[in-house]
C-alpha cells in the first residue's frame, strides 16, 4: 500500500519546552488514520507542521512519497477546529473562491460546488450571505470547501465538533466515502465514539511523543484483558459454581429480557474462552457470550497513564 502522509522522527521546541519529541507515523492511502491526545500533546503543532504554518527543528515530512513542498501541500485539504467564513460573502461566491485557491477554474470549481451543495442539502443557500445562515449550516460549507478540489491527503481537526447527530452521521458517511475513493484523512479528535467508527489506524501522542499506534481493530484485540459478557438462562448460583477457578465474576444481575440473567467476567490467565464456554454450558443455558474488547477511550487513557509513570519514575 502506498503512502500519503509519511512523519519521521518531528521535532519542534518553542525554547526549553518541546511540543514535538520524535514523532513518527504513517498516512497510508485511501485510510483514516485518527490522531489522539489530550490538551497539550502537540497535535496542532503536527498538523501546523504539516501544513507549513510552523516549521519544524528537525525531523522529515513526505507528500505521496516526495519531500514536504509548498506546492505539495496546495493538494491537501485542511478543516481547521477554528471555523472561518468570511459573514459579507456570499455564500456560493466564497465556496468558489476557496476551490480557485486551490487550483480549480471557476467553471469547473462551480459545477463541483452544486453537486457537492446537492449533496449535502445546502443547495438553497448558495445566495444567501454567511451571516445568514447557522452554525451547522455554515460548518457544511466549509467542509464542502475543504474536500471540492478532491484532495489527496484531507486533515480534518474536530470535524464533527457542534454538528446535531444526523449532520454528523452525513459528515461521516462522507469522509468514509471519500477515503473508498483514494483520499487519506488524517483525524484529530477528541470524540472517542468517532474514532471507533471511522479510523482504521489510530496514533496516540502524549507531551509530543508517539504513546501507542497501530490499526484500530488490533490494538482493541491486543489490549483485550479477557473480559466477556455472558447472557444466560439458569440461577446465579449454579452459574458461579461453573465458574470456579477459571474466571473472576465482576457483575451480575437480570438483563432487560426476562429470565435472562447477564454476568461480566474475567477469564483468569491461562484460560481460553472456549474453555470457559464448556464449563459454563455444563450447568447453565448460555444464550450469548461475548468477548468485550477495550473501546478507544480506555486504550487512549491507558496509553497515557503509562507514558506519565514511565516518565516520572527516576533511572535506577
Amino acid at each position: 500500500m502506498s503512502t500519503t502522509l509519511q512523519v519521521t522522527q518531528l521535532e519542534k521546541a518553542y525554547g526549553p519546552q518541546k511540543v514535538l519529541d520524535g514523532v513518527t507515523f504513517d498516512v497510508p492511502k485511501g485510510s483514516i488514520v485518527g490522531l489522539l491526545g489530550p490538551n497539550g500533546a502537540g497535535k496542532s503543532t503536527l498538523i501546523r507542521s504539516i501544513m507549513g504554518i510552523v516549521e519544524p527543528d528537525a525531523g522529515d515530512i513526505r507528500l505521496s512519497g516526495r519531500p514536504w513542498s509548498r506546492e505539495a501541500v496546495q493538494g491537501i485539504g485542511y478543516l481547521p477546529e477554528e471555523r472561518g467564513l468570511y459573514k459579507d460573502m456570499r455564500v456560493g461566491d466564497q465556496a468558489v473562491y476557496f476551490a480557485q485557491l486551490k487550483g480549480m477554474k471557476k467553471a469547473d470549481a462551480t459545477a463541483a460546488l452544486r453537486l457537492w451543495f446537492d449533496r449535502l442539502e445546502v443547495q438553497g443557500w448558495w445566495d444567501k450571505k454567511v451571516s445568514d445562515i447557522s452554525k451547522g449550516m455554515a460548518q457544511k460549507i466549509q467542509f464542502i470547501c475543504t474536500v471540492v478540489h478532491r484532495p489527496s491527503l484531507l486533515i480534518l481537526d474536530e470535524p464533527l465538533s457542534g454538528f446535531d447527530p444526523i449532520n454528523a452521521r452525513r459528515i461521516i458517511k462522507e469522509v468514509r466515502t471519500l477515503a473508498e475513493e483514494g483520499t487519506s484523512v488524517l483525524l484529530s479528535t477528541h470524540d472517542m465514539p468517532s474514532v471507533e467508527r471511522l479510523c482504521d489506524q489510530v496514533v496516540m501522542l502524549d507531551r509530543g511523543r508517539v504513546v501507542l499506534s497501530g490499526r484500530s481493530e488490533s490494538l482493541r484485540e491486543s489490549g483485550w484483558d479477557g473480559t466477556q459478557e455472558v447472557l444466560f438462562k439458569g440461577t446465579d448460583m449454579a452459574f458461579t459454581i461453573a465458574l470456579g477457578a477459571l474466571a473472576h465474576l465482576d457483575t451480575s444481575g437480570p438483563s432487560p429480557v426476562a429470565g435472562i440473567r447477564k454476568a461480566k467476567i474475567r477469564l483468569r490467565e491461562g484460560v481460553t474462552a472456549s474453555a470457559l464456554l464448556s464449563a459454563l454450558m455444563q450447568s447453565v443455558d448460555i444464550v450469548e457470550f461475548i468477548k468485550v474488547r477495550p473501546t478507544m477511550e480506555s486504550l487512549f487513557i491507558g496509553a497515557v497513564e503509562r507514558a506519565n509513570t514511565t516518565e516520572s519514575t527516576p533511572a535506577s
